[in-house]
């Protein structure tokens, strides 16, 4: 396999970070239409990073940590800004924002103290997709008041039932000796 694709997925990644602040600065500057393509573009590089680490087996534990740190970054950015902007209120930030801190220190401990990660599942890839969708209507708010809103809550319903449901299924790893009975080992 030539050298430079099998760094393709992280180079996607990289800019996929790179386009975070790219987006916020377009929401602060009111420019929802651009920060919506840049919006789509990041979403649609996302895709693409993980089909091509997938069908070419190029995956890389950099791109296992880049790739949802992306994810977190772009979603939560997007929140906060459209929260400045009073596009969602201060609790749908907050309920984001709690979510992801909760994913990230349980993840971090699991890592930490037990040498083992947690995989992603069906449940929270669903959430993942409805909230980026929801957030992508947050974009044409002045056209979608107040359906931009409801889409936005139903997400949310989404991903704290999706942190419920991880919660449930990988619960047990904190309770298991560490590097357990399955190979999650890191």
């Amino acid at each position: 396999m030539d050298s430079k694709l099998k760094n393709l997925p992280n180079i996607l990644t990289v800019i996929r970070i790179v386009l975070v602040p790219v987006t916020l600065v377009l929401i602060y500057k009111d420019l929802m239409i651009p920060a919506l393509i840049i919006f789509i573009v990041a979403e649609l590089t996302d895709l693409a990073d993980g089909y091509i680490a997938r069908h070419f087996n190029l995956i890389t534990k950099t791109g296992i940590w880049l790739d949802p740190l992306a994810d977190k970054l772009m979603a939560v950015g997007v929140i906060i800004m459209f929260a400045v902007k009073k596009i969602v209120p201060l609790w749908v930030l907050i309920v984001v924002f709690a979510k992801e801190l909760i994913m990230i220190i349980g993840g971090g401990i699991l890592l930490k103290v037990k040498r083992r990660s947690a995989p992603s599942n069906k449940f929270g890839k669903a959430a993942s997709f409805i909230l980026n969708v929801s957030i992508a209507t947050g974009f044409l708010y002045k056209y979608w008041a107040p359906y931009y809103l409801y889409a936005i809550y139903v997400a949310l319903v989404f991903a704290v039932f999706s942190l419920i449901q991880y919660a449930i299924k990988n619960g047990h790893m904190f309770f298991e000796p560490a590097g357990g009975k399955e190979n999650n080992s890191i």
